[in-house]
């Protein structure tokens, strides 16, 4: 089986849709995914923020636009992907523990349910050095 391995630095909900977008493709051409979630990532998983009006925009000027696209075209929320993904696929979502501790966030309680763990930055090395595919958002 192939593996891909996403480091996701950035929380924007622009990255999220970008991200589960992605893992939607790896999952359907049966890819062994694991996201990593460095600083913003780690942020936009905190079970405080995810889902929250805490959202951050690259592009905040187009986010009634996006917002509106979104919705007429029936596309769901990136968590609500990535949940669907973990279902169907090998997918596996992990922090970054340094980003955690920034956050104030150093338990797998303090994220939403897709978080599978909290593992140190060599870990995310290691696994990008092996994998099929590699990438940062």
């Amino acid at each position: 089986m192939s593996s891909m391995v996403i480091g996701l630095a950035s929380g924007s909900v622009e990255k999220l849709l970008v991200t589960s977008t992605v893992v939607g493709g790896a999952v359907a051409l049966d890819m062994e995914v694991d996201i990593y979630l460095l600083l913003g990532g780690a942020r936009a998983f905190r079970a405080d923020v995810a889902g929250t009006d805490q959202a951050i925009y690259d592009y905040p000027q187009l986010r009634a636009e996006m917002q509106d696209g979104l919705q007429k075209n029936a596309i769901p929320d990136p968590f609500s992907m990535l949940r669907n993904l973990k279902k169907d696929g090998q997918l596996r979502v992990h922090v970054c523990a340094t980003a955690g501790k920034i956050w104030g966030a150093t338990s797998t309680d303090d994220f939403i349910d897709l978080v599978d763990d909290i593992v140190g930055i060599g870990e995310y090395v290691i696994k990008s050095s092996e994998a099929d595919v590699a990438q940062m958002l």
